[in-house]
């Protein structure tokens, strides 16, 4: 992770403005992994960053992203690299759409990067990706934080997730690591 947490500074120590998108169903196991990070840094937006929690619709959020003016886009969700799982990669915009060919998104998020590049053309994108262990679905579902947050709030604020998180242990700590990792950078940038 040292080594995936220097890349990331050098790619982004010029970042102006810089958001974070996490995309994913919440459901569906590890494939959470990219709203549970940002879920865990939304305290962490202001003027140069923006946490976004997109789910599987990062389109509804285009207009976001295009209003805070942003120079740098980093997507964090699963990926499919032919490594273990919980592999970590900073995946350049032209490869995304070998690593993501098939998701549970609303549309491929390749065709969300060049609708976004149309609007913002000089926005620098990549792809942190997670190899996942499980994609699996699970039945029993449990509100996101149930004691903090009412039914309204939850409503109200699109970012927080709506059901408990449930990735796998190995996943568990590679975000966790990131989280951290992203931290770190929110200091040094």
């Amino acid at each position: 992770m040292k080594e995936f947490q220097s890349k990331l500074i050098r790619k982004l120590q010029d970042a102006k403005k810089l958001v974070f998108l996490g995309i994913g169903e919440e459901k569906l196991s590890d494939d959470g992994v990219g709203p549970y990070i940002i879920s865990e840094l939304l305290s962490y937006s202001d003027g140069k960053f923006l946490f976004i929690n997109a789910g599987i619709d990062p389109m509804s959020r285009i207009d976001e992203i295009i209003e805070f003016q942003a120079t740098n886009l980093v997507l964090i969700d699963t990926c499919t690299l032919k490594k273990p799982p919980g592999t970590v990669a900073i995946i350049e915009r032209e490869n995304v759409k070998a690593s993501v060919p098939i998701s549970s998104h609303t549309i491929p998020i390749h065709i969300f990067i060049d609708l976004l590049i149309e609007k913002l053309p000089h926005l620098n994108v990549f792809m942190i990706g997670i190899v996942p262990e499980s994609l699996e679905g699970f039945t029993k579902l449990k509100f996101y934080k149930e004691r903090e947050y009412s039914l309204e709030e939850r409503n109200m604020n699109e970012d927080l997730p709506f059901f408990e998180f449930n990735l796998t242990n190995c996943i568990q700590k590679v975000a966790d690591e990131i989280i951290l990792i992203i931290k770190e950078l929110i200091k040094k940038i």
